[in-house]
């Protein structure tokens, strides 16, 4: 411990000449770890990886593992908070292309279905283990799915909603998202989970769309195209923000 704690004060490595800048080693040493804690908690779950398995797989040393986080937990909400950002940010780009609020979300969950196929070990820690790896994480869970919820509350504007909906009309939707990405997601099934499109849209619009009954949503969530339609592989799941401009 001694020894321990002396590493973890003294000066990082990589400032002789020629090494690349400390805090670019850090960055891509903290890359590493939460790369491999992803990939691991993808195979075992949360309870699975040790931080000595976490390190073999980052190929770096138990100090540098404590230099970045207290502890395995701490790890994981990393690992859950990146890919909260980056998926947030990859629905995000798919729905700012599109004109209505409705198509916005549809483009939206169209990309987050890309994402879960594309990652599933990012996908499983998002939608599966989170909620079971500890206190710190579960609660990063609750707050991302509380986000989409407030996203999604936007459909309240449109004409078409109805007046008087229960205040927890979007936390129900999300939640059934959620749920159903879960079941595929534990199950291993997430090749082909482009076809459950049409559900979540219904799912999340619904509730707004008075006029509109489910059949209609169903035809409108993929114009043109087969329900079962495979999803082509998009960059990186659970999405924090949803559709930002919504």
């Amino acid at each position: 411990m001694q020894y321990l704690s002396q590493r973890l004060a003294s000066k990082p490595a990589g400032t002789g000449e020629g090494d690349p800048p400390a805090g670019t080693v850090a960055a891509q040493q903290r890359e590493r770890l939460l790369d491999a804690a992803e990939g691991l908690i993808g195979e075992r779950g949360c309870a699975g990886p040790s931080i000595e398995a976490i390190v073999k797989a980052a190929r770096v040393s138990s100090v540098t593992f404590y230099e970045h986080f207290a502890d395995k937990e701490a790890c994981f909400v990393a690992a859950f908070d990146r890919a909260v950002v980056e998926t947030g940010a990859v629905l995000h780009d798919a729905a700012r292309g599109e004109g209505e609020w409705s198509a916005r979300v549809r483009a939206a969950l169209r990309a987050l279905l890309e994402t879960v196929a594309a990652q599933p070990a990012r996908a499983r820690l998002c939608l599966v283990d989170a909620q079971t790896g500890g206190p710190a994480l579960c609660a990063r869970y609750e707050t991302a799915l509380d986000a989409a919820a407030v996203r999604l509350r936007r459909g309240r504007l449109l004409d078409s909603a109805p007046r008087g909906l229960p205040e927890t009309v979007e936390e129900a939707a999300v939640g059934g998202i959620a749920w159903l990405l879960r079941q595929r997601v534990e199950a291993g099934r997430t090749d082909g989970i482009g076809e459950l499109l049409p559900k979540l849209a219904e799912i999340a619009l619904s509730p707004y769309m008075e006029a509109e009954g489910p059949r209609e949503l169903r035809a409108k969530a993929r114009p043109g195209t087969s329900n079962a339609e495979p999803l082509g592989a998009r960059h990186a799941p659970v999405a924090e923000a949803g559709v930002e401009d919504a």
